[in-house]
């Protein structure tokens, strides 16, 4: 015999389901999270040599652009 409970759980897990089954949104910042996780790092990559600035500069460039990609779906 159903319960009630047990007739109103499982139309309520699949539509949990189907709600979270692609349509969320994830805003994606890696390259704050890492300068922010390690700031000695970054300063001291960023101090070393311009060559090294550069260096980091394009690397965080490289993930920012590969997070817009992924956010935007292309």
């Amino acid at each position: 015999m159903k319960t009630s409970s047990t007739i109103l759980t499982r139309p309520l897990l699949m539509l949990s389901l189907t709600l979270m089954s692609g349509c969320v949104m994830t805003k994606l910042d890696t390259s704050r999270s890492l300068v922010e996780t390690h700031p000695k790092g970054f300063k001291d990559a960023v101090n070393a040599s311009p060559e090294a600035r550069l260096f980091v500069k394009d690397a965080l460039g490289v993930i920012v652009n590969l997070e817009h990609r992924i956010e935007s779906g292309d």
